[in-house]
């Protein structure tokens, strides 16, 4: 299989003939929208297709993506016997008892030769990486070194065949800094909430930089229990 996809059924639909290995996907949305629901997609869909899944945590401890891979019939305790599936854990620090962790916060030297180091030992195999979020690591550091860091690392994650999916919350970084970050990722997808506070509706926009414009489609989409994420109603496409 050359050509990858989330494992949500509406979103990858739109996406025809998928993403390639060596692409990196940057999602952004407020916090509560569903963001972590679809990384667990994404790597439940890789460890059904057989690539090797690495998640990093940065918002919550890795037990959080355990219970939800739990939550999705996910065996997680043979995928990670197998080595298939890779937690780094980046929010515990010097309490963690992960096989890897990030020790000192915000140091975007230390989590660059940890991140190297865990894809490295995975060197032949299809990767996924998801980094949830990203953000978090970026809360201390000036603007010329969060690019400079973004620069590098997606040029090795693209000349590693990684595909990688970093997350992003809202706010956090200055909408300038945001705005040349996404033009260094082949996909973005944006989730946030619309409509009003009484009726709150979640909505993706599905697409990427063109011409020095984000260019997308925007659909509806729920989060299920069960089912994980539901995508709807196409909202038209926006040029």
């Amino acid at each position: 299989m050359n050509r990858a996809y989330f494992g949500v059924e509406g979103l990858d639909y739109k996406l025809q003939k998928g993403l390639s290995y060596g692409s990196q996907i940057m999602v952004e949305g407020e916090s509560g929208v569903g963001k972590t629901v679809l990384a667990g997609e994404f790597i439940k869909e890789g460890l059904r297709c057989g690539d090797t899944c690495v998640y990093v945590a940065c918002d919550e401890p890795p037990a959080a993506m355990r219970e939800h891979l739990l939550s999705f019939r996910v065996g997680i305790t043979a995928y990670e016997e197998a080595g298939r599936l890779i937690f780094i854990d980046a929010y515990e620090e010097d309490r963690s008892k992960e096989k890897y962790a990030l020790s000192g916060y915000c140091n975007l030297d230390k989590y660059f030769a940890l991140e190297t180091e865990v894809l490295h030992k995975c060197s032949g195999r299809r990767l996924r990486l998801v980094v949830d979020s990203l953000s978090t690591l970026f809360t201390m550091i000036d603007a010329p070194e969060i690019l400079d860091f973004h620069r590098t690392r997606i040029k090795q994650l693209r000349k590693s065949g990684v595909l990688a999916m970093d997350i992003y919350v809202s706010g956090v970084l200055e909408p300038r800094l945001m705005a040349i970050t996404g033009h260094l990722y082949n996909f973005i997808l944006k989730m946030n909430f619309s409509g009003s506070r009484h009726n709150p509706v979640r909505v993706m926009q599905i697409g990427k930089v063109k011409s020095q414009q984000f260019v997308s489609s925007r659909h509806m989409f729920t989060v299920d229990p069960v089912y994980g994420i539901l995508v709807s109603a196409d909202m038209g496409v926006l040029e």
